[in-house]
């Protein structure tokens, strides 16, 4: 301990509070920096991680920097943004006046100390029920039915007074069936699950749950014909009482028993986040993954920076005619919405915290965004539960989520109609073949509709291209096969409005290989060998970040990969600017035993590239 209090007077804290013998605070004229030390040996996990966040918020004085030890690895936290850091700032020419501090109340506090129950209760859950065999075959269907089980609790606290009205359920109180004390107290428990299972039939698609997508068709949260599978009265009971045994809490001097409604906050988002994350069985060969945390956080953080820094309108701006948020963004490929997910809490930290004006104002217009800004599509129906239960558990209910066979070509997604596009498309070596019949009119039809018939490409701001390429005369013509993760790029531009900012994991192979340069030169242009300028092309590029191999090593992915950011131009004249360019060597994990092993945030590059972009660099860029 002597050691790490050595180091924070290094760094200008002076002031040194013990805690207890594994924790002390250090400051200096008001900030302060909470230090923790664990065992060694223990795993700094995203739940363990997160925790200590919400530990330091309830120190006097609040921290505003927290750092946590296992000796060899190393994680930094900004308590107030809840976000990791790539080190402890020094206090000396700090802004002290700048640094604001978040209060907290009782309520607030005893969210936060809940958290760490609520992983536990999940986590033993989910080991439940997939030890159980109850008609699940691996994990991920584990995670299915939880998420199921999570909706019908999140259905009877918005819905204290449903009467049912099918079967014969009809005339029964909702509330009343679903609760543990029910099937604890049945003589019959088998017919009671039996219950559980026919009211899951009338209420999964409820029209608290059902999005609206652009072309105006209801999507429900559940496939019109998905069922509960489980069937042991004794999992639904464990289930019940984890969601509603909450213990007490105490509101306005008055006590009273707890609900998942009384948490504050993304506590109940996070917990789940973190159960996903962590069981979550990764089918690289299907083209099934997650991204990795410290992917998603870095892609939305360079993001939002700059759409903050185009102004508060740009996030809060409503149409005049229809009253509705205009900011959209879209991850075609979305997965469990960790992009998604990222970017709301972002866009919620900026207008709860960041934003001037008033707070109850912007709480509202924030709810408004909810269910109609964060749009989504994924291949996977069970993909695409998981991440509508995901953006539930955030508040967004109805979010736009919805299943499709192919991104690339469905006409919910309208072209030039996002501003932000973040996503982690799938690649397939050898890409897609023309000898496929759906491949084939994909890339002959779509892929080249603004190729005209003397092989010249239009470059229409809405137009297709690259499922073609051009001769060395210059004509394009259709390919054999491209990796679908170029026909994404085209895609994405098509679908972003002039000025719309696009992140992408990109293969390197496409920003390097010689035989793509006909793609750089569509994204940015030609260069003018006399003038040295770019011409032509339909976007600016603003920045790459290599990637370590590492990376991806979960998804049998064995391509390369960099993460691609680019402005789509807001008119044919823009000019290209400098580009920030940056190589992480470790991206704060290992992959061990088909398991990625937390390394800390002082093996993570991404922290101090993602600071070094915010730092000015942008300004050459934009």
């Amino acid at each position: 301990m002597e050691q790490l209090k050595a180091k924070l007077n290094e760094l200008g804290y002076k002031e040194i509070i013990d805690v207890n013998e594994m924790a002390f605070m250090a400051g200096d004229s008001g900030v302060y920096v909470y230090v923790k030390k664990v065992e060694e040996g223990t795993e700094l996990s995203p739940e363990l991680v997160i925790e200590f966040n919400y530990e330091a918020m309830e120190l006097d004085p609040f921290p505003n920097f927290a750092w946590i030890t296992n000796g060899v690895n190393n994680v930094y936290l900004n308590v107030e943004e809840e976000k990791s850091i790539s080190e402890i700032p020094p206090s000396v020419n700090m802004d002290k006046s700048a640094i604001k501090k978040r209060e907290l109340t009782e309520r607030d506090k005893w969210s936060n100390r809940m958290y760490s129950e609520l992983q536990k209760r999940f986590d033993a859950i989910h080991e439940q029920i997939y030890a159980s065999g109850d008609n699940v075959n691996n994990s991920n269907d584990a995670i299915d039915e939880f998420c199921k089980l999570i909706f019908m609790e999140e259905f009877r606290l918005n819905n204290s007074d449903y009467i049912l009205r099918e079967g014969n359920l009809s005339g029964r109180k909702y509330s009343e069936i679903f609760h543990y004390s029910y099937l604890e107290n049945a003589e019959d428990r088998k017919k009671v699950v039996e219950e559980i299972r026919e009211a899951f039939k009338e209420i999964k698609n409820h029209e608290d749950y059902v999005a609206i997508d652009d072309e105006g068709d209801r999507i429900p949260i559940f496939p019109k014909d998905d069922y509960l599978k489980l069937q042991n009265p004794n999992i639904y009971e464990t289930v019940m009482r984890a969601l509603q045994d909450l213990g007490e809490i105490e509101v306005n001097g008055v006590k009273r028993p707890a609900t998942l409604l009384d948490l504050t906050g993304d506590v109940l988002g996070r917990v789940f986040d973190v159960l996903l994350r962590g069981k979550y069985e990764n089918k690289g060969g299907m083209g099934i993954y997650l991204t990795p945390r410290q992917v998603t956080e870095a892609a939305v953080e360079m993001v939002m920076h700059d759409l903050k820094k185009q102004g508060s309108s740009k996030i809060i701006g409503k149409d005049p005619k229809t009253g509705m948020p205009t900011l959209r963004i879209l991850d075609p490929a979305c997965g469990s919405a960790g992009f998604l997910i990222k970017a709301l809490e972002e866009i919620k930290n900026y207008m709860l915290y960041e934003l001037a004006g008033n707070k109850e104002h912007h709480k509202a217009q924030f709810k408004e965004m909810l269910n109609h800004c964060f749009v989504g599509a994924d291949r996977s129906s069970g993909m695409v539960l998981k991440a509508r239960i995901n953006m539930a558990l955030h508040g967004a209910l109805k979010a736009p989520i919805f299943q499709t066979l192919n991104s690339l070509s469905n006409t919910n997604l309208k072209p030039e109609s996002f501003d932000v596009i973040i996503t982690n498309p799938p690649f397939k070596k050898g890409g897609i073949s023309v000898k496929d019949k759906d491949g084939k009119y994909l890339i002959e039809e779509l892929y080249s509709s603004d190729i005209d018939e003397d092989g010249n490409n239009r470059m229409s701001s809405d137009g297709l291209s690259l499922g073609s390429k051009p001769n060395n005369k210059g004509v394009w013509r259709p390919v054999n096969s491209v990796d679908p993760a170029v026909l994404f790029i085209d895609r994405c531009l098509q679908l972003l409005k002039p000025g719309g900012l696009m992140m992408m994991v990109v293969p390197d192979g496409i920003l390097s290989n010689s035989g793509d340069q006909y793609i750089r030169e569509y994204i940015m242009g030609k260069k003018n060998s006399v003038t040295g300028e770019f011409e032509g092309g339909k976007a600016v590029l603003k920045a790459v970040v290599s990637l370590p191999q590492e990376t991806f090593k979960l998804s049998g992915a064995g391509a390369k990969t960099s993460l691609l950011y680019v402005k789509k131009k807001e008119h044919p004249g823009e000019k290209q600017g400098p580009v920030f360019m940056a190589v992480a060597d470790e991206v704060g994990f290992e992959v061990k035993n088909n398991v990625e092993v937390p390394l800390g945030n002082d093996r993570n590059d991404l922290l101090k590239i993602v600071e070094a972009y915010k730092k000015g660099i942008p300004e050459d860029v934009m």
